[in-house]
């Protein structure tokens, strides 16, 4: 059970229970004023903000990934060494699903490799922490 369910579920009961006074305007009785003094205004999210930054732990970076969803996504760079040639490059993808790797599979050696394992590539993280990444999207691929 997600928060998404619980929210639509009790929504959607609410929304029964209360149409009927909104249609025939009886809920006007019982509105009150929103105090504007207890507002706040949340800035607006940025295409820059997608980007991923592993030196933060892994919770943040996966709770950003499921917090921008959809749009604007996120994104990291990862530089890719050909094992051929030795040539770096750097390869920008769009992170589409993560998780917190577990103590075990986070365990990962002193370098800043990232690894596959379990169908997922594994990221080092800040404190010794790991993301999973499940699903990438790669530059001009759908």
């Amino acid at each position: 059970v997600t928060l998404g369910m619980i929210v639509m579920y009790t929504g959607s009961e609410l929304l029964v229970c209360e149409l009927p006074s909104i249609l025939d305007g009886t809920a006007k009785l019982k509105a009150q004023p929103q105090d504007d003094s207890k507002a706040t205004l949340a800035p607006k999210i940025t295409v820059e903000e997608s980007w991923l930054s592993f030196d933060q732990e892994a919770v943040i970076l996966h709770n950003k990934v499921r917090a921008f969803a959809g749009w604007p996504g996120t994104r990291a760079k990862v530089q890719v060494v050909d094992v051929g040639n030795a040539q770096p490059s750097v390869l920008e993808m769009k992170i589409i699903t993560t998780r917190v790797a577990s103590t075990r599979s986070a365990q990962h050696s002193e370098t800043d490799d990232v690894t596959f394992s379990n169908d997922a590539l594994i990221f080092p993280c800040a404190g010794g922490t790991a993301l999973e990444v499940l699903e990438v999207q790669l530059p001009a691929k759908k």
